[in-house]
Order: C-alpha cells, then structure tokens, then sequence
C-alpha cells in the first residue's frame, strides 16, 4: 500500500516544480497565493504550509507587503538546520574532513598561476597572525577561514568558493569543544599555514600540494587522538582516514586534473 504523501509536502513539491518550469531565478516574484493555489489545485491552508516549509529550506522569502519571491541561493540554511544529532556523531567529523580533503586537494595547485600578489600578501600576514595567537594560546577561527577564503578566491569559482566555505564551516561547527585549545596543535597548524604561504609566494605547485597533504594528515591525525578516547569504532574510523591520507588516497589532483584535460 503506498503511503500517503502530506498535503503541505505536497505542495512543496508542487510550488518547486511551478518555479522549475517557469524558469524563476533569484529575485523572481511567484503569483499571488489564491492565484498560485488556483493553478497548483491545492488548498490555500496547505499552499502556505507548503511556504513556510520551502522559506524554512531558503527556497524562498517571503517579503511583507510585497509577496513571496525566489531567494537567493545559500548554503546558510544547511549548516543551520543541521540535525543536532550530528554532532555528537564523531565520524560526521572524519566523513565531512575527508571529502573537504578530497575538493581542496583537487584544485589547491591551480591556486599557484592565478593568485594575485597582494593576496599572496594576505596568506602570509594571515598565518603570521596564527602564528602570533598559537604562541599565546588563543585560537585563531577566524584568520583559519579568511585564509582558505583568500586562497581560493583568484579560481574565480563562486561555487567552489561557497562550497569550500561551507565544509569549512560545519567542520568547526561539530569540532567545537569546551576545553581550552591545545598549545602544540594551534603551532602546528599555524606552522602549516606558514609554509602553505611560503610555497604559494614561491610559486612550487609540487611543494603545495605536498604541504597541504601534510595539513590534513596532521587534522587526520588530532582527530585520531581525540578518538581514542571515546569509542573504539571511532578510533578504527580515524586510524583508517589517517592511512589512507598517508597512502595518498586523498590526493585526487592528478585525477581531476586528469577529467579536466
């Protein structure tokens, strides 16, 4: 027997489909509610219902006075409704660090030919300011993610951008702790910057990609750590990851590099 579809589900499905084959883009205003409910063949009550749950999602905005229009794409709405359950799920970090490992890994060279000077400037003052906050025992969240931000932002790639922007985000989200950051690997990561830093002002686009293989091992590796001291299929996870980092099963560079030719 086939279950029944809600009716306020199934007006979400019908109001994307209205936006799909009419070809709205950002901005585009949808019709009146009784005269979208008319054409749809829904109920207004569920028409709305089917609203709110779409504005909720950030498909669209509803504006007072003026109606309701197709809103601007964001990965915003994702990270805030990510289930809480997430976070207490260790290997949603291991999952979410690998395939942000895997993008990043896989255009971090084409940074080297297209990054301006004054933003190879930026790298380096950023990761001095790691640095300078490591040596003191402050974190440096910020300066972490203006630094891949301004790394990638010569690809000219809005949404490569976002989507690194985006792993980057949730990672730190769930990898939130309440104890006090740990002196060694706030150095070590401030350190990794540094040289990511040097060898992109120097232009070696072997050297990066080795460097930034080397980054990520070592994010493997805390992760690792903090495992073993939680579940042991936790730390099997992690002790995986950090093989196959090693092994250079993260480094698909040459693959899509390879796809792109």
């Amino acid at each position: 027997m086939a279950t029944r579809v809600p009716a306020y589900r199934q007006a979400q499905l019908e109001i994307k489909r209205f936006i799909e084959v009419n070809r709205l883009g950002m901005g585009d205003p949808l019709p009146p509610e009784a005269v979208l409910a008319r054409e749809l063949g829904i109920s207004r009550p569920s028409l709305r219902e089917g609203m709110k749950a779409l504005e909720s999602l950030g498909i669209v905005e509803s504006r007072h006075g003026e109606g309701v229009f197709v809103a601007p794409f964001s990965f915003d709405t994702i990270i805030e409704n990510l289930p809480y359950s997430i976070v207490a799920d260790g290997k949603s970090l291991y999952d979410l660090l690998q395939v942000r490992a895997a993008i990043e890994l896989g255009v971090v060279t084409q940074v080297v030919d297209r990054i301006s000077p004054q933003d190879k400037a930026r790298l380096r003052e950023l990761a001095e300011r790691m640095m300078a906050a490591a040596k003191e025992g402050r974190d440096f969240e910020q300066e972490d993610g203006e630094f891949h931000a301004t790394m990638y932002r010569c690809l000219d790639n809005p949404f490569l951008s976002r989507l690194i922007d985006l792993f980057w985000r949730v990672f730190h989200r769930l990898n939130q702790s309440d104890t006090a950051p740990d002196h060694w690997a706030l150095e070590s990561t401030a350190q990794d910057h540094l040289r990511i830093a040097e060898v992109i002002d120097r232009g070696d686009k072997a050297a990066l990609l080795e460097e930034h293989q080397k980054h990520f091992r070592a994010i493997f590796s805390r992760l690792q750590q903090a495992a073993s001291q939680g579940t042991a299929a936790q730390g099997r996870q992690a002790q995986a990851l950090v093989q196959q980092v090693a092994a250079g099963g993260l480094d698909l560079a040459g693959r899509l590099e390879r796809l792109n030719k």
